[in-house]
């Protein structure tokens, strides 16, 4: 059984919210299922994670020993891949957030929250009652209605106000701008240092590590989109400077060739549409 659900924000959540996804998996006996385990590739994503149902496990690098992983998670972009295997009633939902939307919600630094999922409940006060009203809870709507109060009751309070930054953040989001460094720190009314320094904070990464994902994300989308596509056909559509220069970023992001792609199953591409 897979359920698969994409909700509006609430309007008081969308100044950093930009979309939430219910997913529900359940591997049932003589049911051709793919294997619940998933590999989620280097994004930009700043998440806040659900997971009411049975517990899930993370494997940080190929020979790494598994880590639980709590009920409530926050994390931060990732820049290499992270597996995940799941029980055989895998229940997530995800709160994404805009490029800064979770440092402006958690007041607090992004960079320790890269490449991992840190339990929510450092970050944010008084979760356990919400833990227990979605473990009792099986209208997927109200779930997500629960937790969408439960941030509107913390923007209300402890949200911090936007500066220009934060726009800039998202508008780096989108591959066809392409403007240097330089341009970016000015539509924040910052100097370069300024900006580098205030994007690692905001965001956790430096804004060139970003744009290399950013592009990267758009590969993988391409690529989804035309399976037709070669590979090199799409280091052109992306700007790469040739066929290698993608294959270097795969190492990195994917940590398999791009050839291989078909063959793992990785988050939001496949069978899952999200992780």
């Amino acid at each position: 059984m897979v359920t698969f659900r994409k909700y509006t924000p609430a309007a008081e959540l969308q100044t950093i919210v930009r979309g939430i996804e219910l997913l529900h998996m359940v591997w049932e006996e003589g049911v051709a299922m793919p294997p619940p385990e998933i590999t989620c590739l280097a994004n930009t994503e700043q998440n806040l994670y659900f997971y009411p149902h049975e517990s899930i496990v993370a494997f940080q690098t190929p020979v790494s020993a598994p880590e639980n992983v709590p009920f409530s998670i926050v994390t931060g972009p990732k820049v290499r891949p992270v597996k995940l295997k799941f029980g055989r009633d895998y229940l997530m939902i995800k709160v994404q957030f805009y490029p800064t939307g979770l440092y402006r919600l958690l007041g607090k630094p992004m960079q320790p929250l890269i490449n991992i999922g840190m339990d929510a409940r450092e970050y944010l006060d008084d979760l356990d009652p919400l833990y227990e009203k979605l473990r009792a809870e099986s209208s997927y709507d109200l779930m997500v209605q629960y937790i969408s109060e439960y941030l509107t009751g913390r923007i209300q309070n402890h949200m911090l106000p936007e500066e220009p930054i934060d726009q800039v953040a998202i508008q780096m989001l989108d591959p066809m701008l392409r403007k240097s460094l330089e341009e970016w720190a000015a539509m924040a009314c910052l100097s370069l240092r300024q900006f580098e320094r205030s994007f690692r904070n905001r965001v956790g990464i430096s804004p060139k590590l970003y744009t290399r994902i950013v592009r990267f994300e758009r590969a993988m989308r391409i690529k989804e989109a035309n399976p037709g596509f070669s590979w090199s056909q799409i280091a052109f559509e992306c700007d790469y400077n040739d066929s290698s220069h993608l294959l270097r970023e795969f190492r990195q992001f994917a940590n398999f060739p791009p050839g291989s792609h078909s063959k793992y199953q990785t988050s939001g591409h496949g069978d899952f549409p999200s992780g």
